[in-house]
């Protein structure tokens, strides 16, 4: 039986194998070819807001095992917390890599708009894709950002990623806009992306 809830703490080592399995090949382009050292950087990253009791790391757990994994941000990292990462993927990877992760990683960020859930870091363990855990953990979003009275669910999608865009339009999301990245292209062989939203408001009953 499958149970999607919110991220603790025991939790993370399990995300970041799913994040690091699901995504091998960028994983790979970004931190190098050790997936150790990817879990590691990748468990700290999410560690401080779950510590703080921030519930938009969202996980999928079957029979004890995390199969699973989404975020919902802005996610937010104190000074400190920051400062522990940069140290942690210094002393991982050296300067020089280091620095090339962060440049590669500021390529997939986004600032999120007032009022905005946006979706990141969506995940399903390889041997349990197929199963409708995506979707699930969609629907899960869906309630959380409800919840935190968001007016609205977005994400960026490879274009090229039809299965993704099949759950995400499966889940209601509609393609608004698209932007191509030469960047993206050089690095990890993708050029175009799409924006999708899923407006909350009147899901809400509210009138904004």
């Amino acid at each position: 039986m499958i149970h999607i809830r919110s991220a603790r703490l025991v939790d993370l080592p399990g995300v970041a194998i799913v994040l690091q399995e699901a995504f091998s090949d960028k994983m790979r382009i970004i931190f190098g070819r050790s997936p150790e050292k990817a879990r590691f950087l990748l468990e700290a990253v999410y560690t401080g807001p779950v510590q703080r009791g921030y519930d938009g790391v969202i996980v999928a757990e079957q029979d004890g095992r995390i199969v699973g994994t989404l975020v919902v941000e802005p996610i937010f990292h104190t000074q400190q917390e920051n400062r522990l990462v940069e140290n942690l993927a210094v002393h991982e990877l050296g300067l020089p890599r280091a620095l090339r992760a962060a440049f590669l990683l500021w390529l997939f960020r986004h600032d999120p708009e007032p009022g905005e859930a946006y979706i990141s870091d969506v995940g399903v363990a390889p041997d349990c894709q197929g199963l409708g855990i995506g979707q699930r953990l969609m629907e899960y979003a869906e309630e959380w950002a409800l919840d935190h009275e968001r007016t609205n669910l977005a994400l960026w999608v490879a274009e090229s990623n039809s299965r993704a865009i099949h759950v995400y339009e499966k889940a209601g999301y509609a393609i608004t806009r698209t932007r191509s990245s030469l960047l993206t292209r050089l690095a990890f062989g993708i050029r175009y992306w799409y924006y999708m939203e899923k407006s909350l408001v009147e899901l809400s009953g509210d009138t904004y």
